[in-house]
């Protein structure tokens, strides 16, 4: 009846649950990374910078979890939307931390699940892709009960946390979450970081009548630790994690002027010199970190080259360099579709000052290049020269009582030491 009044969606919330298992029930996997569930939200707090002071609006957060053991195994924080960049980085993540790639990901049906270079990468590691259906959120149950609990938990007892504005009309401007801000977003990121690997890691959890950390140890007891299975976080891994530059992969080699991406910007490096490679088509994938690099791939090696027309303006990320040919293309009214010259770009850019919504943007991006940069998980090839697009003179800001620095690796894997420092104390969880 619900379903021929009100459609698919209605029946389904109205349906009966199943509150009992049975022998053929199908269960969350029998292994620690056998499934793992991957999703994305946005938090409910709004951060501000770490130079200046100034609110920078809320981030988004990636979780990867262990449907078998409930265990978060990776989290990426960002203020970019979803993307393929997230996916990359939430595996990262968990190849950082465990050293091990799941063996199925359960993920909804966005965008970013669905693309190209995702395909590719899961394909080239073995790992199977389960979709859940769409208009059921029962079957993503794990994700949103564990959003559900950062937020409860952790993020609404924040500063500048946007649970005041559910009832806008009863909020006044002088405690509106961008006033009262106090987190950036690397603080922010180490909290998440002790909350999630420290905190909901040894709570007792309802579903496992343990905590996850200790669901894990069992389950690597019962199962083996499966060394045959590591994964090493070694420059070819995270090359393989970069996208593309186009739905081929590949491009064809100049032997005077290089390997031709983003339009109109050419890289170079001295193995291009070779004769045998003009003309051929190489594979090419590009640093989302570092637009100044890309790598391409001869004879089964990866090697980096370098636009020269980039060189001097330090380290900018794939965004950076994509808000500032948009800013040069409204300003000098570029037809629809005309790229930049390198050389224009280059001289655009010594007399840039961003203004307005684009400072905010490259504000962003600085914030995100700088976090990653010290976790390790940044630009691949090492910045030799820091960009110098935002220009701003470090401000005051709030004091929060945490020092960070540390990360936090598990090492519950065997023939595993994490070479980090001793955890900060955290009183306020």
């Amino acid at each position: 009846a619900d379903r021929a009044r009100h459609g698919n969606r209605v029946a389904y919330q109205n349906s009966e649950f199943v509150a009992v298992l049975y022998a053929d029930t199908p269960v969350q996997g029998s292994r620690f990374l056998q499934y793992v569930h991957m999703d994305h939200t946005e938090l409910d707090i709004e951060l501000i910078s770490l130079k200046t002071g100034k609110c920078l609006g809320r981030p988004w957060l990636s979780i990867a979890i262990d449907a078998f053991t409930r265990r978060i195994v990776g989290i990426y924080l960002s203020y970019d939307p979803p993307s393929y960049r997230s996916n990359m980085m939430l595996l990262r993540d968990i190849v950082r931390r465990y050293r091990r790639l799941p063996q199925f990901i359960v993920v909804d049906n966005g965008a970013d699940f669905r693309s190209q270079d995702f395909d590719r990468f899961t394909d080239l590691m073995r790992i199977h892709v389960r979709y859940r259906p769409a208009g059921r959120p029962r079957h993503g149950s794990v994700m949103e009960r564990i959003f559900g609990h950062i937020h409860t938990e952790y993020v609404h007892n924040l500063a500048g946390n946007t649970k005041a504005t559910k009832k806008v009309r009863q909020t006044t401007g002088k405690f509106l979450p961008s006033r009262l801000a106090e987190w950036c977003l690397e603080y922010l990121y180490y909290g998440l970081e002790y909350w999630a690997f420290e905190y909901y890691d040894t709570e007792h959890h309802p579903a496992l009548g343990m905590s996850p950390r200790e669901a894990c140890e069992r389950s690597l007891n019962n199962s083996g630790a499966r060394s045959h299975r590591i994964v090493t976080l070694t420059p070819d891994f995270l090359i393989l994690t970069c996208p593309t530059v186009c739905r081929r992969g590949v491009r064809k080699v100049d032997r005077q002027r290089g390997i031709k991406v983003h339009n109109n910007f050419y890289y170079w490096c001295p193995e291009l010199r070779d004769p045998k490679l003009h003309g051929k088509f190489l594979p090419v994938r590009y640093d989302p970190w570092d637009a100044t690099t890309v790598y391409l791939q001869i004879n089964k090696r990866w090697f980096a080259a370098h636009c020269k027309a980039l060189v001097g303006l330090g380290q900018m990320t794939e965004k950076e360099r994509e808000l500032i040919t948009d800013e040069l293309c409204g300003r000098f009214r570029l037809r629809d579709g005309e790229e930049p010259s390198p050389q224009k770009l280059k001289e655009f850019l010594r007399v840039f000052t961003p203004e307005g919504a684009a400072k905010l943007a490259f504000e962003r991006q600085q914030e995100n290049r700088e976090l990653y940069e010290r976790i390790g998980l940044g630009a691949i090839t090492p910045p030799s020269q820091r960009s110098q697009l935002v220009r701003v003179a470090t401000a005051p800001v709030t004091d929060i009582n945490y020092e960070p620095g540390s990360t936090y690796l598990l090492n519950t894997l065997p023939d595993y030491v994490p070479q980090q420092p001793d955890a900060p104390e955290f009183d306020t969880f």
